[in-house]
C-alpha cells in the first residue's frame, strides 16, 4: 500500500464517520432515550422528518462515494474540499433538522414550531446557504478529477455530476434570495420542487444531443 492510498483511506474513513455522526444528530438531536410511552410516541411521530434529513445527508455522502470511485483524492485541493464538506454538513444538520420537523408538522397539521415570519425567513436562508455551499463543494470535488485522461464515458458522467450539482447550488442561492424578502419568503422552499424539472431537462437535453451527434456521425 502506498502512502497516498493510505492517506486517502484515512480521509475517506474520516468523511464517512462525520456523515454518520451527522445522521445521528438528525435522528437523536439533543434528546435522550424516551423515558415513557408518551415520549416514545412523540419521538416516533417525528420519523418522517428524520427520514427526510437522513435522505438529504445520504445524498451528499453518496456523491462523495461516487467521486472516490471516479478516482478522486489525489492532491491538496480534494483533501481541503472533502474537509470543507465535513465542516459544512456538521453545521447544515441543525437547520436541516428544524426545517424537516417544521415541514412534517405543517403537512400533518400538527403543532408547528413557534417562530415568527422573519425567523422562518432566516431559517429558509440558513438552510439554503448550507445546501448551496455543500452542493458547490461537491461540484468542486468532481471538477478536480482529471477529465482529460478519463475514458469518454467516465468523462461524460463526471461532467454530468458537475452540472447537476451546480444546478443544485444555484437553486439553493435562489432560495436564499427569495427567503430574504417578505413578499417572496413563502416561495423559498418551493424552489427545491423545481429541481427534478431542471435536472430532468438537462439529462434529456444531454441524451438528445448525444443521440443527435451519433446519428450525424453515422450519416
Amino acid at each position: 500500500m502506498t502512502a497516498n492510498s493510505g492517506a486517502n483511506g484515512r480521509l475517506d474513513a474520516f468523511v464517512d464517520a462525520a456523515f454518520a455522526f451527522a445522521v445521528t444528530l438528525i435522528v437523536v438531536g439533543g434528546a435522550g432515550v424516551p423515558g415513557s410511552y408518551r415520549e416514545l410516541e412523540a419521538a416516533l411521530t417525528a420519523t418522517p422528518a428524520y427520514a427526510i434529513g437522513f435522505a438529504l445527508v445520504a445524498m451528499f455522502w453518496h456523491a462523495h462515494v461516487r467521486w472516490r470511485r471516479f478516482g478522486g483524492g489525489e492532491g491538496n485541493l480534494p483533501v481541503l474540499l472533502s474537509l470543507l464538506l465535513v465542516f459544512l454538513v456538521l453545521i447544515y444538520v441543525y437547520p436541516l433538522r428544524v426545517m424537516a420537523l417544521s415541514m412534517v408538522a405543517w403537512l400533518s397539521e400538527g403543532p408547528e414550531l413557534r417562530t415568527t415570519a422573519a425567523e422562518r425567513g432566516n431559517l429558509f436562508a440558513l438552510y439554503g446557504l448550507g445546501f448551496a455551499a455543500m452542493a458547490a463543494t461537491v461540484a468542486g470535488l468532481f471538477a478536480t478529477l482529471p477529465r482529460k485522461i478519463l475514458p469518454a464515458e467516465t468523462k461524460a458522467a463526471v461532467t454530468g455530476e458537475i452540472v447537476i450539482w451546480s444546478i443544485l447550488a444555484v437553486s439553493g442561492l435562489v432560495s436564499v434570495t427569495l427567503a430574504l424578502f417578505p413578499p417572496t419568503r413563502l416561495l423559498a422552499p418551493w424552489t427545491y420542487a423545481l429541481l427534478p424539472i431542471a435536472i430532468g431537462l438537462y439529462v434529456w437535453r444531454t441524451d438528445w444531443t448525444g443521440e443527435q451527434a451519433e446519428n450525424e456521425e453515422e450519416a
